[in-house]
């Protein structure tokens, strides 16, 4: 019996060795976390009634409204983001291109290339209050607020115009290389102005608004530089261009190429998220090129975003990127809304 209690007693030690081994031996590795895309579409607005090319957008965060110039409808379109439906849609305008909301004025102004006009609409009932004219051939086009000036400044054919917000007046002119001005980025900490100009061969206007000296800059065999961001920290202008399809990245301190990064073709939007530095470029060939600032002289291009054909132009602000869709087929015209995770 004595020998049978011994031998139960090394079977139970062993046991437990045995299973107390078991309990610290090493688990196997967790798998990575799995890296998410840089954009994370969340959101589809149906526009209904809004046909042909979508143009650009302006927006007023605080009512969470998106305002857009229907160029192919001859409309603008409101739409509230949290509704998720068009609440004002404002017909019978000319070809408008360029849309600018002005918060502390209640105004929008919308930019009509088909007559050259600028139309200021109230904020609130979204009534005309004038249109000022710029000339039948001014071809008017992206829209930019001066906070300091409280000015308007509408790229135009030749340069870019310049309108008193407050009285609604148009009060001058700034001269450029003589070609259409397409998108332009003003100096916050500075008075010089950029302009893409690809009618003369494709250049960069640098025109300071206090004294109207030009400078151009070239784009060393990169043509149809359209869609322009600003990165006025540290001292980078992005111009996109089409042929081939690149985001250039320049010095503005001497305009010279830092660097450029192939994207998407056919872009007409480009914004740069100053918080995660990266800069997103809609292309209408399908897809949105993210492109990584890993320090203001390095770039590297991240992801290309699945969008569709015809989505070309937008608005980033906050963590959301807004893309106008086109509509095809059966389905109506639409606002994407890409969410930055996180």
């Amino acid at each position: 019996m004595k020998n049978l209690y011994a031998m139960l007693g090394l079977f139970a030690i062993a046991a437990a060795v045995f299973f107390g081994l078991r309990s610290t031996a090493p688990s196997a590795a967790p798998a990575p976390p799995r890296e998410l895309p840089p954009l994370q579409l969340i959101q589809r607005i149906p526009v209904p009634g809004v046909t042909g090319r979508i143009d650009h957008f302006t927006a007023f965060p605080k009512r969470r409204l998106l305002i857009f110039a229907g160029l192919g409808n001859n409309s603008m379109e409101i739409v509230n983001t949290f509704e998720a439906k068009v609440v004002q849609s404002t017909k019978g305008l000319d070809e408008p291109q360029g849309v600018l909301y002005v918060p502390g004025l209640d105004k929008i102004f919308v930019a009509n290339a088909g007559n050259g006009t600028v139309k200021v609409y109230d904020g609130k009932s979204y009534a005309l209050r004038k249109s000022i004219a710029l000339g039948e051939e001014s071809d008017t086009d992206n829209l930019r607020w001066d906070e300091d000036s409280k000015r308007v400044f509408v790229g135009i054919v030749g340069g870019l115009a310049m309108i008193d917000a407050v009285t609604e007046t148009h009060v001058g002119d700034l001269k450029g290389s003589g070609g259409h001005s397409e998108s332009f980025q003003l100096e916050k900490k500075g008075s010089r102005v950029f302009v893409n100009v690809p009618d003369d061969d494709s250049v960069v206007n640098v025109i300071d608004r206090k004294t109207g000296e030009l400078t151009k800059w070239g784009l060393n065999g990169a043509k149809a530089n359209y869609p322009m961001a600003l990165d006025q920290d540290n001292h980078r202008l992005f111009v996109v261009t089409r042929r081939p399809p690149f985001v250039m990245i320049l010095n503005t301190d001497n305009g010279r190429e830092v660097a450029r990064v192939p994207v998407g073709g056919s872009c007409d939007d480009v914004y740069f998220d100053v918080e995660r530095k990266r800069i997103y470029a809609l292309g209408g060939e399908g897809f949105i090129s993210v492109v990584q600032q890993n320090d203001p002289d390095h770039y590297s291009l991240s992801a290309n975003i699945a969008s569709a054909v015809g989505v070309r132009t937008g608005i980033f602000f906050g963590t959301s990127l807004y893309v106008g869709v086109p509509a095809a087929g059966s389905e109506p015209a639409q606002i994407w809304n890409y969410a930055v995770p996180e």
